[in-house]
């Protein structure tokens, strides 16, 4: 295996410990009114923002090294009770990568928990890329790294609000990685909802028959052996997607950049009215 091989290995694996020293000054952060975000509208709660950029040398020893730039722009709930369970929910939810906010129960305050994060973050990006680079200080380009996440939130069907990450990681290799991560939010519980939350028990099957109806159209395709030919769902069979925006009018599907298609194919979002699902709703919208 080679060295870049495994350093690409090792740093999707070895995400465990913080560096104390990066804490106090790695993130400049601060609150702001959104941006060019979208952002819902719902009674008694609004979104703010904390912004996040900074970038960590590999080397941190004031010579020339690779480097990670981190750049988090996340919205985030306040105002009444509903906006603390919505904001831990989401914290807890798997919306940053890696996943160290999940780990334990405990609520989680918005700005400490993103503090947090990209301490840990570039802790780990030291800790793991530091003593490849050393030996392989020829491929110095290779070990640079981004990770950027900018959220948006939308009113999605009734007591819902859609909340939107547009996703980039690079981690070295030829090109980085682009993804949008979906959290559908009950207003009244603060929940994050899935799927069984959406639909009636053995929804399963007649979901995917509607998400291949729109695929083969959309791709010119006869059957799922159809959208093989074309490179789609080779070596898998279909499945309904937990990533999902539960809009006012319809459900949209999607599928990231490498999870049912090649990397050139791009994200792949399926739309499906209500209209169309009736027969499996748990509830109409």
């Amino acid at each position: 295996m080679g060295l870049l091989s495994i350093k690409m290995i090792t740093f999707a694996i070895m995400m465990k410990k913080t560096l104390a020293a990066l804490a106090a000054g790695v993130a400049l952060l601060c609150s702001c009114g959104g941006g060019e975000a979208t952002t819902a509208t719902v009674d008694g709660i609004s979104f703010d923002s904390i912004v996040v950029d900074t970038t960590v040398q590999l080397i941190g020893d004031g010579s020339k090294s690779p480097e990670c730039r981190i750049r988090l722009s996340m919205q985030y709930a306040k105002g009444d009770k509903r906006a603390a369970l919505m904001n831990d929910s989401l914290l807890h939810s798997g919306l940053l990568v890696p996943d160290y906010l999940a780990l334990g129960n405990e609520q989680l305050d918005f700005s400490h928990a993103v503090d947090s994060f990209v301490s840990r973050y570039a802790a780990d990006y030291q800790r793991d890329y530091a003593p490849l680079y050393r030996q392989d200080q020829q491929n110095e380009a290779s070990y640079n790294a981004e990770y950027r996440v900018t959220t948006r939130t939308q009113n999605g069907r009734d007591n819902v609000v859609c909340y939107l990450a547009d996703v980039y990681t690079y981690g070295g290799g030829a090109h980085g990685n682009r993804q949008t991560i979906v959290k559908n939010i009950n207003v009244e519980t603060g929940h994050v909802m899935t799927l069984h939350d959406v639909f009636a028990p053995g929804f399963e099957q007649g979901l995917c028959e509607e998400i291949m109806k729109r695929l083969c159209k959309a791709y010119d395709a006869k059957g799922i052996e159809g959208l093989r030919q074309q490179g789609i769902l080779v070596g898998i069979d279909l499945y309904p997607t937990d990533n999902f925006v539960l809009g006012k009018d319809e459900i949209t599907f999607i599928y990231v950049e490498d999870e049912i298609a090649p990397h050139a194919t791009g994200e792949i979002k399926v739309v499906i009215p209500y209209s169309d699902l009736d027969h499996i709703l748990k509830q109409k919208p």
